[in-house]
């Protein structure tokens, strides 16, 4: 069911837009985008209207929009009329469904929560408007959140832009179809295993997963609140690093500390993101500051496909060509992480999850585990050895037995517990490799086709470890499967479920995007985007080499 509104009026404006001036709008990076506006050579209104223009064509070829945001083209109007332009003046912002916004759904993909009054407008929002930019539609998510696929009974099924028969990510799927299709610029979205960073890496952009309370969650509607152990992080996506940058920046103000005081009023870094830039004037001193930067194709779980291996080969050459030193690292016991970050997520055994889909259509990425979550605890642990004979993934094993949840509060103090000891484990290891960020694939795999997600989730282990650890980790696009890549497949290992289907669904994945992730300590988000931003520089660099 589409309960889209208002694209006749969008539609509209077609006719005001000449085809040369959309196309220079579009092909602008962010900053060239933010200069011009700046200086008054384009309008608010006529930014907005070419971008809703492609963002309509993307969700045609994509389904990626919920709702088209009906004061858009006002809001830019009265921005074109004031004097003071905000840092982020007529830039179009789109936004993941789940942020709340007085008149709009807020449901998470469920029909449980279609009806529900929406009458707080999320901070970062606001925050995003106080600065200048122009929210101007709400993008597509997964039925309850806890999927990378991005399909649902109310908006339907989100379509990878690179290849409509795959997978854009999830949940902020939407947004990566939109972005990733060159709908939106920069967008909004969230991330409790992955969910800002899967969408990125399966559609071809960049997005930034922040520590916890760096950026306000007030107005992010959840459905396992009470769950408190992980909790999901907001954070943007976008279309190159400056997107993410300026985001940044601009939503670290006291803006945002005024209107969540439980936020840590932490201002953007700019030190961090450009003393780099200062130092390389003198080459010798920049030698000096070289960082040490772990790396990892295999987190232990699963060996990352041959594409995602290459990408973090190629981000390791060129941060060794800027004077790093990259070191071989290992995650400590990712089979122990998961079993933990499973057992808080669904820490009820999935109770939750059961009562809002309850008189829902239950979406076919979900079906299996909302079986599993009907059954007998004593059942589901007996299920889970036999699947584990069966398919030869401790993951899936895992899953089963923790998706118990706990039964009591001493048993709940004990995961907490159980939590702090395996950070300060890993954070252990970090600091005896004496490290100062990590480089590692932005997923196990490519985009996957519709439909198929559950055969594989056991991949999610690439990008649930940071949650649990709470660390900050960014996805940056850096290449597209190559031919080479599939041949390579050949000396990929069959042994279990999991890399047998991911050799099968990576048929036919030539050209999808792949991306890498860039992971640094709690509050280092401008250390994450420097080293994102310098790896960045250096593709496109050599983009125009090889074009030359």
């Amino acid at each position: 069911m589409r309960i889209r509104t208002g694209s006749a009026a969008f539609c509209g404006v077609v006719a005001a837009v000449y085809i040369s001036n959309q196309v220079r709008i579009l092909s602008l990076s962010f900053k060239e985008l933010q200069a011009e506006l700046q200086s008054g050579k384009l309008s608010a209104v006529d930014v907005l209207n070419v971008y809703q223009i492609k963002a309509l064509e993307v969700d045609k070829r994509t389904n990626c929009i919920t709702e088209l945001v009906q004061d858009s083209e006002e809001r830019a109007k009265q921005l074109d009329s004031d004097r003071k332009k905000g840092p982020l003046y007529g830039i179009p912002v789109s936004i993941k469904e789940t942020y709340t916004m007085p008149g709009y759904p807020c449901t998470g993909g469920m029909m449980f929560y279609f009806d529900e009054k929406v009458t707080e407008e999320n901070v970062l929002v606001q925050v995003l408007k106080k600065q200048g930019a122009i929210p101007f539609v709400r993008t597509n998510v997964p039925q309850t959140l806890m999927t990378f696929e991005c399909s649902n009974s109310l908006y339907g099924t989100t379509k990878n832009p690179y290849d409509p028969t795959r997978i854009p990510g999830g949940s902020s799927g939407g947004e990566s179809a939109l972005i990733g299709g060159g709908g939106s610029i920069l967008g909004m979205g969230g991330d409790i295993g992955g969910s800002l960073r899967i969408p990125a890496h399966m559609a071809g952009c960049c997005s930034l997963k922040p520590s916890g309370g760096r950026l306000s969650r007030k107005g992010q509607n959840m459905f396992n609140k009470g769950e408190t152990l992980v909790q999901p992080q907001t954070g943007p996506m976008a279309a190159e690093v400056d997107g993410l940058v300026n985001c940044m920046r601009c939503l670290l103000v006291p803006e945002m500390f005024n209107l969540d005081p439980a936020v840590p009023p932490i201002p953007f870094r700019e030190e961090v993101i450009w003393n780099h830039l200062l130092l390389r004037m003198f080459l010798d001193i920049y030698r000096e500051n070289k960082l040490t930067i772990g790396f990892y194709i295999d987190d232990g779980n699963i060996k990352a496909a041959p594409a995602c291996q290459r990408a973090v080969l190629e981000v390791k050459a060129i941060l060794e060509s800027q004077g790093h030193t990259l070191v071989p690292f290992k995650p400590v016991d990712v089979y122990r992480m998961a079993a933990l970050f499973l057992k808080s997520v669904f820490a009820d055994g999935g109770k939750s999850y059961l009562n809002v889909l309850d008189k829902d259509i239950v979406d076919n990425s979900l079906r299996r585990i909302m079986f599993a979550f009907s059954l007998p605890n004593w059942f589901r642990k007996l299920f889970s050895y036999v699947a584990k004979m069966i398919t030869k993934d401790q993951f899936t094993s895992i899953l089963l037995q923790s998706g118990c949840g706990v039964e009591s509060v001493t048993e709940y103090w004990d995961l907490a517990i159980n939590i702090e000891n395996y950070r300060a484990d890993f954070l252990k290891k970090w600091r005896n490799h004496k490290l100062d960020a990590v480089i590692c694939p932005g997923f196990a795999f490519t985009a996957v086709p519709s439909g198929r997600v559950t055969d594989v989730s056991g991949g999610v282990t690439y990008t649930n470890l940071y949650n649990l650890l709470d660390y900050t980790a960014g996805t940056l696009k850096v290449t597209n499967v190559t031919q080479a890549d599939l041949d390579n497949f050949q000396h990929y290992p069959s042994n279990t479920w999991l890399e047998k289907n991911i050799k099968k669904f990576s048929e036919g994945s030539k050209g999808l995007p792949v991306g890498v992730q860039f992971v640094g300590l709690s509050y280092q988000e401008e250390l994450v985007l420097r080293l994102m931003k310098d790896v960045e520089t250096c593709l496109h660099k050599n983009k125009l080499k090889e074009e030359l």
